[in-house]
């Protein structure tokens, strides 16, 4: 992901600049070097796009899945994808029991207030086998409280892939992708539109993209905000918005969370966000333990977020994908 800007250089001699060229050359020796190895690119995830109709609902919150759907299941073959722990899935094909490609997932939302207003929404458009579109409707600017004031709990509709071994892929080998194993991108196309203002005071209508890998310290958390029409906080000095400074709020060291700006999107301009993680884990290295990339990790799921407290916020994402450089 591109953090900054790079700033034109101006005024250069031709004997500098072919100096800069030369050096420029010898940082990268892959291009145009028949000796050096080749770097080779693919997805981790079995339902790039998606293209498939293959997902569940679940309530994170309320520790129920609904709204399965596994009409497409059919379309991505692997044996990886087998798994007896989800039988609560309902599909079962020639090889067995299998998991979701990829889930909706809400946070907060009661399932009563599932395509109502104020309420949520999560909706699947296109034909199948072209990548689909996926809208996420978090609308909560008009939720009332049982005393009739603005409600301002935090609420969540999200994108998320997540099972490994059938939403994830793994290695030719078997186990799981590490962290370690190669440079992670994430990239999708989005495009959001926030509709009123604000009903509390933490202003926040936000979209992130969040990797999330686990570690022999605990679960870590790279959370990248790419809209925020209200500052829902202040950025401190590298530009971080939040940490949980690698501990749980008693005290206890547990995995790091830490939540930064990213690629920024305009209202109702649909946008091909590009996030390079291996690069931004390092540039916020000491917010994740001073170790942002471990040799024991284990890459746990990538979400794309729509978060709100007393907002309207409407996200629509396609062409996702995840892969992995090496």
């Amino acid at each position: 992901m591109k953090m900054h800007r790079r700033k034109k250089r101006a005024g250069l001699t031709a004997a500098a600049a072919a100096v800069l060229a030369a050096s420029a050359a010898a940082l990268i020796p892959f291009y145009g070097s028949a000796s050096a190895p080749k770097q080779k690119t693919e997805s981790i995830v079995y339902d790039p796009g998606p293209k498939q109709r293959c997902y569940s609902v679940s309530d994170e919150a309320g520790g129920k899945n609904y709204g399965n759907r596994s009409s497409d299941c059919k379309n991505i073959v692997h044996a990886n994808r087998v798994n007896g722990d989800c039988s609560w899935f309902g599909y079962t094909s020639a090889r067995g029991v299998e998991c979701p490609a990829w889930r909706f997932v809400t946070y907060n939302w009661d399932e009563s207030k599932l395509r109502a207003y104020p309420g949520y929404d999560h909706q699947v458009q296109g034909r199948s086998g072209s990548p689909l579109k996926l809208v996420l409707q978090n609308n909560s600017r008009n939720l009332r409280t049982a005393q009739n004031k603005q409600n301002c709990e935090l609420k969540e509709v999200t994108f998320s892939y997540e099972y490994i071994g059938s939403s994830l892929k793994r290695p030719a080998g078997g186990g799981v992708y590490r962290f370690s194993d190669g440079r992670v991108n994430v990239a999708y196309d989005a495009l959001v539109q926030q509709t009123g203002g604000f009903g509390c005071a933490e202003k926040r209508a936000i979209l992130t993209t969040d990797f999330i890998y686990k570690t022999v310290r605990g679960t870590n958390v790279i959370s990248v905000v790419h809209f925020d029409p209200g500052s829902f906080s202040k950025p401190n000095a590298d530009g971080v918005l939040w940490t949980n400074k690698c501990r749980t709020s008693t005290g206890k060291p547990d995995g790091c969370r830490v939540t930064v700006r990213g690629q920024r999107l305009k209202p109702g301009k649909q946008t091909r966000i590009s996030l390079d993680f291996t690069a931004i884990a390092k540039k916020y290295g000491k917010y994740l333990g001073n170790d942002p990339i471990p040799k024991k990790s284990q890459i746990e799921s990538v979400q794309i977020v729509n978060s709100a407290k007393g907002a309207d916020l409407k996200a629509e994402i396609s062409r996702a994908d995840v892969t992995l450089t090496k």
